[in-house]
């Protein structure tokens, strides 16, 4: 069936928008991070209650992928990644004018994790319609992928424009620029139609086995709320190690390490830049080493994260350059390497008229975790005066997805 199909090679300049939409997402996400205590001190916040600017952000990614899907199917491509990405990038650009006040800055954050709810939306679409199957797997892998791509950027960039322009308001503002960039990208070439052979195939396909399995008889199946729970601490790791090992590093002893801003913007990309290499490795290991079976990268992935990121607090650790880094990267390499395996578990275990529902809610109530374990750790940064117990639950997390992943066993017919 593929070969008989026209896939316009239009797709790569389809996939490069969305791959710059998500990126640019995620630099508006990441820019806070390295320059947090500096934010706290200019909103006159402590760090715990400054934390809240990244929950925040997760917390509305988290609702907002639930039903970001509605503006795809019914408007398109096009308009999903303009909204998310005028979400996004609206808010960062007047922040020099809002960035005064603790509230308003917690709304922008708001409104920015929007963003990503409605550009991931397109990611099923885009494959579906698009892509060929062989082809799909790296498409998916370089989207998401981009999460760890415009974290780097943020993370190291950010701090740079910090000391050029000693104000985070600018910073924040200078780096939406990007933001702007892709929005304008987007709206002039994601308007082209996919070869209507493939629309045609693919809502043949559709229309196979449409009395098999509902939505609303899927969300109660009890390997979907195992899955649901597994994306839970996947987000924990994946926000909280972005979003709080930066200021950790960056803020001063006995609180965190004391490396300051730019060293710890510059050492954190480390944690971030490996997560792509990681999603596509990720997908290389479920499909050719374990032949479709997704326990095992994920079980894989939850030790490397959890271990390797409780390391980081030992003094012989942040102490030695050359160590920390090496901790950073296994410890970035572990929640990215089994999310394709979760994704294809997904993907394998529900009908295709229901998988994009299904994506958002398993992805969606599972990024919660990140919004809780962010505030948390922002509770405990507060109250404790030190980063400690937030970068323990981290590895908390982790241990109870590692047991949790032996439970997630594949859907009976």
């Amino acid at each position: 069936m593929e070969n008989k199909i026209v896939y316009l090679p239009y797709r790569w300049v389809m996939l490069a928008a969305t791959c710059l939409a998500i990126m640019s997402c995620y630099i508006d996400m990441i820019v806070y991070a390295p320059i947090l205590g500096d934010i706290a001190k200019g909103l006159q916040i402590d760090m715990g209650k400054a934390t809240n600017l990244m929950m925040g952000f997760v917390l509305a990614v988290a609702f907002v992928l639930m039903w970001g899907g509605i503006v795809c199917d019914k408007y398109g491509i096009t308009a999903a990644l303009v909204l998310g990405l005028a979400c996004a990038t609206i808010p960062a650009t007047f922040m020099p004018i809002i960035g005064s006040n603790y509230s308003s800055v917690l709304v922008a954050r708001l409104i920015q994790g929007a963003s990503v709810g409605f550009i991931f939306a397109v990611i099923g679409p885009i494959l579906a319609l698009w892509f060929p199957p062989k082809e799909q797997g790296i498409a998916g892998g370089l989207m998401i992928g981009c999460i760890s791509l415009g974290s780097a950027i943020g993370v190291l960039i950010s701090p740079l424009i910090y000391g050029a322009t000693k104000s985070w308001q600018n910073t924040v503002a200078i780096m939406s620029i990007v933001g702007w960039i892709s929005l304008i990208f987007a709206f002039v070439t994601t308007r082209k139609k996919p070869s209507s052979e493939v629309v045609n195939a693919v809502v043949k396909a559709m229309q196979v086995g449409s009395e098999s399995l509902t939505f609303s008889k899927a969300v109660v199946l009890p390997q979907t709320w195992i899955a649901t729970f597994v994306m839970v601490f996947n987000a924990w790791g994946l926000y909280c190690i972005y979003n709080l090992v930066p200021p950790y590093l960056a803020a001063p002893a006995p609180m965190g390490v004391g490396l300051g801003p730019a060293t710890s913007g510059a050492i954190s990309v480390a944690v971030t830049v490996i997560g792509l290499f990681a999603m596509i490795i990720g997908g290389i290991f479920f499909d050719k080493v374990f032949k479709g079976k997704a326990i095992p990268a994920i079980a894989i992935g939850f030790i490397l994260s959890g271990l390797f990121t409780y390391f980081i607090l030992f003094p012989y650790v942040y102490t030695n350059m050359a160590l920390l880094i090496i901790c950073l990267l296994v410890a970035g390499w572990g929640i990215p390497f089994m999310n394709p395996s979760i994704s294809a578990f997904v993907a394998m275990n529900y009908p295709p008229m229901i998988l994009g529902r299904m994506i958002g809610w398993i992805f969606g109530i599972g990024t919660f975790g990140g919004a809780l374990g962010l505030y948390l750790g922002g509770y405990s940064i507060g109250a404790t005066g030190s980063f400690k117990t937030a970068i323990t639950m981290i590895s908390i997390a982790a241990i109870v997805g590692f047991v949790l992943c032996f439970f997630l066993k594949p859907r009976k017919a």
